[in-house]
């Protein structure tokens, strides 16, 4: 049987690690994207890019995978239960973060993916359902998933959880995550620290990470 890790610093081992950055994407942080524009306040969100920019370099110093997981909603893609969400979020005329479009793109102030990162691009909250995240992460070893990006109440949240569900440890980057309401963010962040795992200052990863002594 496996070993169980009950400390913040075997969970965060550089080699059993792996970074998932969520929907760091125009249409949810530029000031032009969908979410601003439909009066979502997402503008206030981009506190979170230095933020994750940072996590990035630290990991790739550290050797630890990075993976840039994007949404991309179009009709030909979603299945019809989000179909039935376009009415109900205003998406009649105007599909956010439309597959191939300006807004699905990653934000222009993203540390951009070298080659060796991995790119997953889904059609559902879930970064696992439907894509090979969870084959690429095992085929790397990886034993647990360290999240940031938006929104925490929703993508960050449903893929956090399935990773849990899916047997890996989860740790959670406090201030590289945010919602648009700051007690949404609140309650979230203390789910995650109560039933699936760390939540975590960015500045305790990148400093495992970084200074990592076996």
């Amino acid at each position: 049987m496996a070993r169980v890790l009950t400390t913040l610093s075997d969970v965060l081992a550089p080699q059993r690690c792996a970074l998932l950055v969520v929907d760091i994407q125009r249409d949810f942080l530029d000031a032009r994207g969908w979410t601003a524009r439909h009066g979502s306040r997402g503008a206030p969100l981009r506190h979170v890019i230095p933020v994750v920019n940072a996590l990035i370099a630290a990991a790739r110093q550290a050797g630890v995978p990075v993976c840039y997981i994007r949404m991309e909603h179009g009709r030909d893609v979603d299945a019809p239960n989000y179909q039935a969400r376009y009415a109900a979020r205003g998406m009649d005329e105007e599909i956010l973060c439309a597959a191939g479009g300006w807004g699905a793109a990653l934000d222009d102030e993203l540390d951009p993916p070298r080659p060796a990162d991995l790119h997953i691009a889904r059609h559902s909250y879930d970064g696992f359902a439907g894509t090979e995240l969870d084959g690429l992460l095992r085929g790397r070893g990886v034993e647990t998933v360290v999240a940031a990006g938006v929104v925490t109440n929703l993508c960050v949240q449903t893929t956090v959880q399935r990773a849990f569900s899916l047997g890996y440890y989860t740790v959670v980057a406090e201030d590289g995550t945010a919602a648009a309401d700051d007690t949404v963010q609140a309650v979230t962040l203390d789910n995650f620290r109560r039933y699936f795992g760390h939540v975590v200052p960015s500045a305790t990863i990148v400093s495992r990470w970084i200074d990592w002594q076996p």
